[in-house]
């Protein structure tokens, strides 16, 4: 028994090691990398997918042909009204206000001399995806000793974007999603008197512009991803002993903190 605690004791004194020295190298990258200049590219146009399986309900089976297209029609909420040049104007403008706020300085730079080196990154995004579906959630909660679940169709557009992102002579390709989709609940109420159990449901329906305002979040996103990418890669490339692949650091430019995280990072494309 003792020994296992001095395994323990001594366990934890090496991550603690470990996590001091990839702290030390991350604020050496935040400090080293203020006023670094990004060339910053985004694509021309969208990729965009419809891929809803919307069915005619049963009061419209009879109806006419016109009247089931236009009941599909209605059903689309966002992939039909996106203008690219908007969207894409909207991910530029905060990815490079974001890039700002964490020391770094966008400038447009292509040319046969400029390369990307050690305090010149290019970020470029080749790709973005957008898919309107749909997909039954499942609701559920305990009223008093029961358990009671209701399925409700969710409205959602999926946003896949990849990255390359380049710095001295690394190219590296990443890729991350993201879902904006209806925000619904679910609440069940009891009427004593027949013993019936009645689902209340609410939702705030996907519009374009709840779409829009989604792409300024996600230019912000996009921007700390990039930075934190080329952050993780270089505490990879200056740590000492194994790396760890699972937790990545993510840096706050505003409160000026770092943290761990296992899931909230730019996944890379080996």
């Amino acid at each position: 028994m003792k020994r296992n605690v001095i395994l323990l004791v001594i366990c934890a004194i090496l991550l603690l090691i470990s996590c001091s020295e990839q702290h030390g190298i991350a604020r050496r990258f935040v400090k080293n990398n203020r006023k670094t200049v990004v060339a910053l590219y985004v694509p021309h146009m969208l990729v965009k997918r419809n891929m809803r399986n919307d069915s005619i309900p049963e009061h419209l089976a009879d109806s006419s042909l016109q009247a089931h297209i236009e009941y599909l029609e209605n059903q689309v909420k966002v992939i039909d009204k996106i203008d690219d040049d908007k969207f894409l104007d909207i991910i530029y403008l905060n990815m490079k206000k974001t890039l700002n706020d964490y020391g770094l300085e966008v400038e447009y730079w292509e040319d046969s001399i400029s390369q990307p080196d050690s305090t010149h990154w290019v970020i470029e995004i080749p790709r973005i995806e957008v898919t309107e579906a749909w997909e039954n959630q499942q609701f559920c909660k305990w009223v008093y000793e029961n358990r009671y679940c209701m399925d409700v169709p969710v409205d959602m557009v999926n946003v896949a974007t990849w990255f390359g992102l380049a710095n001295d002579t690394t190219y590296m390709m990443a890729f991350t999603e993201q879902n904006y989709f209806n925000d619904t609940d679910v609440d069940f109420d009891i009427d004593y008197q027949t013993n019936k159990v009645y689902a209340k449901t609410y939702c705030d329906t996907i519009n374009i512009d709840g779409f829009y305002k989604f792409a300024s979040v996600l230019g912000r996103l996009y921007a700390g991803y990039c930075y934190d990418f080329m952050m993780n890669k270089y505490i990879d490339s200056h740590e000492v002993g194994a790396i760890d692949t699972i937790n990545r650091y993510r840096y706050d430019p505003y409160e000026r903190y770092f943290y761990q995280t296992q899931r909230d990072y730019l996944i890379e494309i080996k």
